[in-house]
């Protein structure tokens, strides 16, 4: 079966209820907090939205109740042109919020859990996750998802053995045991500095690349935030440096410059210049409120390159 073209994202939608304060309170103390509007969020949507304001296709997928909110965040992600047919509904599942404080240059993000244990796809849906040309997700969302007799791991191989290819944020690297084997899947890892670290354990830089590469994946993308990245693949390493903004909100930073990543690559199959150009979208995306202020458009980032000195010739392709 050929694969259609599109990306399928699987994964969390929420709304981000913002709040600052001057300092991130300890254990036992008690702080002032001043509320700031709501935004959409999510990490695996934040993604999606970015990816789609470059006008590419995406469907999206994670299970919601049928309550207010939720059809609010739905609502969000039809009108950045995202396909949403393959929702599952489930009125059992709480409201999917989260709570992220601002403060001391950073945030902190509160994650209320889901309590999704199964999540059961309907054969159509599984037909579309085979067709995509990839599919984007981390592993807590991809361990639910049930077919039939397939668990997450079946699903996986059947949309690999159909061409996808499977691209997984992990973020910071917080991975439950039974989610492991799922590197297996895995064509393209992000993660950031603190993930890296969590997933190296004891072992060492190169111990842990090795690691991975025997699982089979084809490319590690370590993010450092104002630092840049660091690129892996078996046969060589890239680096792109970190680009001096002023920041004022840091969430959907790594979302808007790992899709933006996969945009890039998509269309040039260029490390290096899929870093770069992924590097300015997060850049440009932290100096605006919200975990989607990187759904902006190429335009827009091409924008922000050449306002930052950067011939952007090389990124006429886009």
């Amino acid at each position: 079966m050929d694969h259609q073209g599109y990306t399928f994202f699987i994964g969390d939608i929420a709304l981000d209820e913002y709040y600052s304060t001057e300092y991130f309170p300890k254990i036992r103390d008690k702080v002032i907090v001043h509320t700031l509007p709501s935004q959409m969020g999510g990490m695996i949507a934040n993604a999606a939205s970015v990816y789609a304001s470059y006008q590419q296709p995406a469907k999206f997928l994670t299970g919601l109740n049928n309550g207010f909110i939720s059809q609010k965040l739905c609502e969000s992600l039809r009108e950045s042109g995202i396909d949403i047919t393959y929702m599952v509904w489930d009125d059992s599942l709480p409201d999917a919020k989260t709570i992220i404080i601002l403060a001391e240059d950073e945030h902190t993000i509160f994650i209320p859990t889901m309590g999704i244990q199964r999540l059961e796809i309907s054969p159509e849906t599984l037909k579309a996750i085979c067709n995509a040309e990839y599919i984007y997700s981390n592993f807590c969302e991809l361990k639910p998802l049930t077919s039939g007799d397939l668990d997450a791991a079946g699903i996986l191989s059947r949309a690999r053995s159909h061409g996808a290819k499977i691209w997984c944020d992990l973020d910071v690297g917080d991975l439950h045991p039974q989610e492991e084997h799922l590197f297996n899947y895995v064509d393209t890892l992000f993660v950031n500095e603190i993930g890296f670290k969590n997933l190296s354990g004891t072992k060492s830089e190169e111990e842990t690349k090795q690691f991975l590469f025997q699982k089979g994946i084809e490319m590690i993308v370590v993010t450092y935030a104002d630092k840049g990245c660091r690129i892996f693949t078996e046969q060589n390493e890239f680096t792109v440096k970190g680009i001096n903004v002023p920041v004022t909100d840091v969430t959907g930073a790594g979302d808007t410059f790992c899709s933006s990543f996969l945009y890039a690559y998509k269309l040039t199959k260029n490390i290096q210049l899929s870093a770069e150009f992924a590097n300015y979208a997060a850049a440009r995306a932290v100096t605006i409120m919200g975990g989607r202020a990187g759904a902006c458009g190429t335009e827009t980032v091409l924008q922000f390159i050449k306002e930052h000195g950067e011939d952007t010739e090389r990124f006429n392709f886009f």
